[in-house]
């Protein structure tokens, strides 16, 4: 009727005669060991709208971001990904692994953690708008956001993070001048350098009071088409500031070879490297150039021949054909009217009463008189 029940053994010594091993694992403790894993506010998830999680995901996004970037060995692997990841593609140029045996043997880099760390920024984003949170722990966690997101060139990540700190937190929780300072002049630098708003960035200067000399001197440099002055500062600048001006960084070398290739016929090649800020190889692949090379100079176009023929047939072209055009309407010009010759006189002769004789009379009388 009654069934038996099996003989749990209680002491260390029975355990041990039933062979099995007791458990070291402290129960007590939680049982999860992957961090909890929240979706975007915009897509109906209300977890993070929590102050609670929102710190402590941020702990945890903080951690991953600082363990990730101290993996590295050395300070060009970073930069190689952090270049890798750049959605634009506007500042850094890879030449193709058919050019180089070495780079073909090299892996291309694991950018997975970098975008989830990215993801994962946006959903605390979205969290802290959903809570309107706009505390100390809130101002902290946007310069967090935007300082990484710079240095992984994620415009899509800093632009709205630095707008909602000057135009909407630093309204209701003050921003110190140091920290004003600098979110002002990320900004002017993007919007000079991503999207060639000039005015918008001078306007944000008189706004918020920028007192930043190299910020103004990279956007004069723009502005003016400064390249040399443009390079200068980008090597004076701060880390933060140099991965902004790498965003117009290809536009700028674009516009040094046009003035190069307008005002040269041959150059050195230390010289136009000077002026691209990038090895003639690397330039010569990455814009398609066709100037030719020769002994340690770029030849740009050739100078005229000895006797005096131009090798440039397009120039002879357009003048031809400017002269074909202007000749129909020249105006002939009119020729001057010949003076009558006026034979000098002495005695009466030269005075107006004096009656001009006739030249047959003058012959008839010398006749007269000899014959």
């Amino acid at each position: 009727m009654f069934k038996r029940q099996a003989h749990t053994p209680t002491s260390s010594a029975s355990i041990a005669q039933a062979g099995m091993v007791r458990s070291t694992k402290d129960w007590s403790k939680t049982t999860t060991s992957k961090p909890l894993e929240y979706g975007l506010a915009s897509k109906g998830d209300t977890r993070l709208a929590d102050y609670s999680n929102q710190e402590s995901f941020f702990h945890t996004i903080q951690t991953r971001y600082l363990t990730h970037i101290g993996s590295f060995p050395s300070v060009p692997a970073l930069d190689e990904q952090l270049a890798a990841l750049s959605i634009a593609s506007n500042n850094t140029y890879t030449p193709p692994s058919s050019t180089s045996t070495s780079q073909a043997s090299t892996p291309k880099p694991d950018l997975t953690t970098l975008q989830n760390i990215l993801m994962d920024m946006r959903k605390l984003r979205e969290g802290l708008l959903a809570s309107n949170r706009q505390d100390d722990f809130a101002k902290s966690a946007y310069l967090f956001i935007v300082r990484a997101a710079i240095l992984m060139s994620h415009p899509e990540s800093y632009f709205p993070s630095i707008r909602h700190l000057l135009y909407v937190l630093h309204k209701q929780n003050p921003l110190s001048n140091p920290e004003i300072n600098e979110l002002a002049g990320y900004l002017m630098l993007h919007l000079a350098c991503s999207t060639n708003s000039y005015h918008d960035a001078y306007e944000v200067r008189k706004t918020f009071r920028v007192r930043d000399h190299r910020v103004d001197m990279a956007i004069k440099a723009l502005v003016a088409g400064d390249y040399w002055l443009f390079w200068s500062t980008k090597k004076s600048v701060d880390g933060y500031k140099s991965k902004i001006m790498d965003r117009a960084v290809k536009d700028v070398r674009k516009h040094a070879l046009k003035c190069v290739g307008s005002a040269y016929h041959t150059v050195d090649i230390e010289f136009l490297e000077g002026c691209t800020g990038r090895e003639w190889e690397v330039l010569k692949e990455e814009f398609t150039i066709a100037w030719e090379e020769d002994a340690g100079k770029i030849v740009i176009r050739k100078r005229p021949d000895a006797k005096g023929k131009t090798l440039s047939v397009r120039k002879e072209e357009k003048r031809e054909v400017k002269k074909e055009m202007t000749e129909p309407f020249a105006k002939p010009k009119a020729e001057p009217t010949p003076k009558p010759k006026v034979e000098a006189s002495t005695g009466l002769a030269a005075s107006r009463w004096a009656t001009p004789k006739n030249e047959s009379s003058q012959q008839k009388d010398s006749w007269t008189q000899w014959g």
